[in-house]
């Protein structure tokens, strides 16, 4: 796998999510806060980040292309990625605008 995966802050959302995205893919995947980057300069978009070489992609487009290194089983999640990137990115920020509503599996975030 080449690129890493850098989260926004350390609350109990990004963590579960990171967990998660950890045993969804095959094989080691490098999860870092952005704030340990310092390879070069990021866009300033509060998102997931996949950073391979000098790209970078955000939110749907780096799920998306995260997901491509999962296990089989979890291969059919991204035919959800068929629909347009901006319904899936709108559906992104919703639902880290609301994280806090998920209950008790989220606490104070830095975003």
């Amino acid at each position: 796998m080449d690129g890493i995966v850098l989260i926004d802050g350390g609350c109990r959302f990004c963590r579960f999510s990171s967990k998660l995205l950890k045993r969804m893919v095959v094989g080691n995947l490098p999860i870092i806060p952005e704030t340990a980057f310092t390879e070069f300069t990021l866009p300033k978009i509060d998102s997931i980040k996949w950073v391979v070489g000098t790209d970078v992609f955000v939110k749907s487009d780096a799920l998306s292309r995260i997901l491509a290194f999962s296990h089989w089983y979890f291969q059919p999640l991204r035919l959800v990625f068929l629909l347009p990137a901006s319904f899936l990115d709108k559906g992104y920020d919703w639902v880290a605008k609301n994280r806090l509503f998920w209950g008790k599996s989220v606490d104070d975030c830095a975003i």
